[in-house]
């Protein structure tokens, strides 16, 4: 029998090879039509539970990293807000800081240097603190300038000298323009 001979009409009628060759792309179609409307969806969903699966493993580990070491990470919360507290201490409250101004005149005069004048500076707000700066302009000798920055970090609050500007002036003295920076924990309510 020729292809040309066979009827689509009579299918049962056709010889056992080009039945079986039929069926066989049939098969192939609805395998193919199976495949891309059934099985294709459900693969891109395992991919996606599979990276989900692993991004869930990663974070797993890195939690069960962090609570086997979580009384190590709690001891050093306890050993930071100990420094915290201290380094708290060291700033000086509301009012010690207008008596922060008698210290440092108190200093500058001990060491025998001249004020020009002392002013206190525009107070910055930041989120956990106040900057309070003073801009200092005294003259001395190149050792009293020196013994007064020493003096000052001496202090027992923090106060940052920044913005230094030294001039020679006459008779061998030195002019000092400076801005003294302490802050204040916002905090205190002192």
């Amino acid at each position: 029998m020729d292809l040309n001979d066979l009827d689509f009409n009579n299918v049962g009628t056709w010889p056992v090879l080009y039945r079986t060759i039929l069926i066989f792309f049939v098969c192939i179609i609805l395998g193919g039509a199976f495949f891309y409307f059934m099985t294709s969806t459900s693969l891109d969903k395992l991919e996606r539970m599979q990276a989900k699966e692993l991004s869930l493993k990663n974070d797993f580990k890195l939690k069960s990293s962090l609570a086997a070491n979580l009384e190590k990470y709690q001891d050093q919360m306890v050993e930071i807000h100990a420094m915290l507290d201290d380094l708290i201490q060291k700033l000086p409250n509301k009012k010690e800081i207008a008596s922060l101004l008698d210290n440092i005149s108190f200093i500058g005069a001990k060491n025998g240097l001249l004020f020009k004048s002392i002013n206190w500076g525009k107070i910055k707000d930041f989120q956990l603190s106040v900057e309070v700066p003073i801009a200092i302009k005294v003259e001395g000798s190149f050792v009293q300038l020196g013994q007064f920055a020493a003096d000052i970090a001496a202090l027992p609050r923090i106060v940052i000298l920044e913005n230094l500007v030294l001039k020679k002036i006459e008779n061998g003295k030195l002019s000092l323009n400076v801005i003294a920076k302490t802050y204040r924990y916002k905090g205190d309510k002192k």
